[in-house]
């Protein structure tokens, strides 16, 4: 029998597996069953198993909440008007829950961390964004130029705010967040060539390919920072209770 703090992460797994299989196949019953209830066992998991209730906590908690919102509201699948705004529901949830990351990390650090001392290394992040626009928004319809590009800016901060914590988080917990948030944007970037440049570039298995590297960076997050509410860094009472 699985432990109890287990049990929720055994249910996200096999529903992990079970979506996947759903997308491999097309089969779309099994995908309208299964996607929502990706991040609500992997939340309640985090929830069961984190340490304290610190601001962290909260933000990782109110982020895969507006993960499950945009994973709903992108799995609709309705053609015409209401599929552009649906679209620009899930792409504004996700950006909340990019936010909500990028200020738990960015709370952990405080005044401190690696890009404040390299912060030549951001320019990396401010490369890849760039071209990333250049190569995505010709092919953007008008009305979504705009909130893709903010969407795109702010998982790029996400990121970088990610890398700050270089030094200040013990190397195994840094490297399993750090995976997450790059497999994020990984997910993010297929979803945006295989929506509006099909014709340019050929992804093979798209669907399999996005929710796969959505579902471990999902659970890299959460486990990093399940690692780190019990492992926090000398000195940081106010990390642990929060205040």
């Amino acid at each position: 029998m699985f432990e109890q703090k287990n049990r929720w992460l055994f249910l996200f797994a096999l529903d992990a597996l079970l979506n996947l299989l759903g997308e491999i196949i097309q089969h779309i019953p099994l995908i309208y069953v299964t996607k929502p209830l990706l991040m609500v066992f992997l939340s309640i998991h985090f929830y069961q198993n984190r340490s304290g209730k610190s601001k962290w906590s909260r933000y990782i908690l109110w982020a895969l909440l507006f993960s499950f919102l945009g994973d709903t509201f992108l799995m609709i699948r309705i053609t015409g008007t209401v599929s552009q705004q649906l679209f620009l529901l899930g792409l504004g949830s996700f950006l909340i829950t990019q936010l909500l990351y990028f200020l738990a990390f960015r709370q952990y650090a405080s005044k401190q961390g690696f890009i404040r001392k390299q912060p030549l290394v951001a320019l990396i992040f401010l490369a890849i964004l760039i071209g990333n626009s250049f190569f995505l928004l010709p092919n953007l319809p008008n009305t979504l130029k705009f909130p893709v590009l903010l969407y795109s800016t702010i998982i790029t901060l996400m990121v970088v705010s990610c890398v700050n914590l270089y030094g200040l988080l013990p190397s195994t917990i840094f490297k399993v967040l750090l995976t997450g948030v790059l497999l994020f944007m990984l997910s993010d970037s297929l979803i945006g060539l295989n929506q509006f440049k099909k014709e340019t570039i050929q992804i093979p298995f798209p669907r399999l390919a996005i929710m796969g590297t959505y579902i471990v960076a999902q659970y890299l997050i959460v486990k990093g920072s399940i690692y780190l509410s019990k492992n926090p860094r000398k000195g940081s009472e106010a990390f642990i209770t929060g205040d």
